[in-house]
C-alpha cells in the first residue's frame, strides 16, 4: 500500500492463479485497476506500433467522399465489419465494394490487437512478478497469455465499476488524523491574554496557519 493520507485505505483483493498444471501456475496480484507504471509501459511498448485507428480513419474518410456519406458512418461500417457484423443494404453494399481494402484493414486490426495482448501482459509481468527486465520468450504458453489478458480486461473493467466509488458511510469511515490539536478555550495561556476573536471560518487562514 502506497504511503499516503488515505480517507478511505484501498481495498485489498485476493491474488489470482493464472495458468494449467501444463503451463505452469503464477499468482497475480489484484489491484482493482492497472497502475500509472503499467500503463506508462504499455505505452512504451507500442510506441513505434502502426495506428489501427488511424488507419481505420483513413479509410473511412475515402469511403465518405466516394459513396457521401458522413465520416462518422463510414468509420461505423468499418467498425461493424472488423466485429464481424452483419450488414445490410446500403452498408452491405460498401462493404462489397471495399471489400478488399477492408480485409487488408482486418489484418492490421489484428496484428495491433495482438501487439497490445502481449504488451499488457508483458506490463503485468514485470511490475506484479517484479520482474522489471522480463521480456515475453518464444513459445510462451498461450494459456498464460490468455488468462493474464483476461486479468488485465477484468482490471481496466473494474475501474469503471460504480461499487468503486465511495459512499457517503465510506468516507465516515476514515482512520483518525495523527497528531492532536489544541482547542481554543478563550483562557489565556501563561504570559497571554483571553480575546473575544471567535475561531476563523475555514475560508478564513489564521495567523498560525
Amino acid at each position: 500500500m502506497l504511503d499516503l493520507p488515505y480517507a478511505v485505505a484501498p481495498r485489498q483483493h485476493p491474488p489470482r492463479r493464472v495458468g494449467t498444471l501444463d503451463s505452469g501456475i503464477l499468482e497475480i496480484p489484484v489491484l482493482g485497476g492497472l497502475t500509472v507504471d503499467e500503463s506508462t509501459t504499455i505505452t512504451e511498448l507500442l510506441a513505434d506500433d502502426v495506428s489501427a485507428f488511424v488507419q481505420g480513419a483513413q479509410l473511412a474518410d475515402a469511403i465518405a467522399q466516394a459513396e457521401q456519406i458522413s465520416q462518422p458512418e463510414a468509420f461505423a461500417i468499418i467498425e461493424d465489419v472488423m466485429a464481424g457484423k452483419r450488414l445490410e443494404g446500403q452498408a452491405e453494399a460498401i462493404r462489397l465494394r471495399y471489400a478488399e481494402r477492408l480485409e487488408g484493414l482486418a489484418t492490421v486490426y489484428a496484428g495491433a490487437g495482438e501487439r497490445n495482448i502481449r504488451a499488457s501482459v508483458t506490463a503485468i509481468v514485470r511490475h506484479r512478478l517484479a520482474m522489471p527486465g522480463w521480456v515475453m520468450p518464444e513459445g510462451f504458453p498461450r494459456v498464460l497469455l490468455q488468462d493474464i489478458w483476461q486479468l488485465v480486461m477484468d482490471e481496466q473493467a473494474a475501474e469503471r465499476l460504480p461499487a468503486n466509488k465511495p459512499t457517503d458511510d465510506d468516507l465516515k469511515k476514515q482512520p483518525p488524523v495523527s497528531g492532536k490539536r489544541r482547542e481554543r478555550t478563550g483562557r489565556p495561556s501563561s504570559g497571554g491574554f483571553a480575546t473575544d476573536t471567535p475561531e476563523p471560518s475555514a475560508a478564513t487562514p489564521s495567523a498560525e496557519s
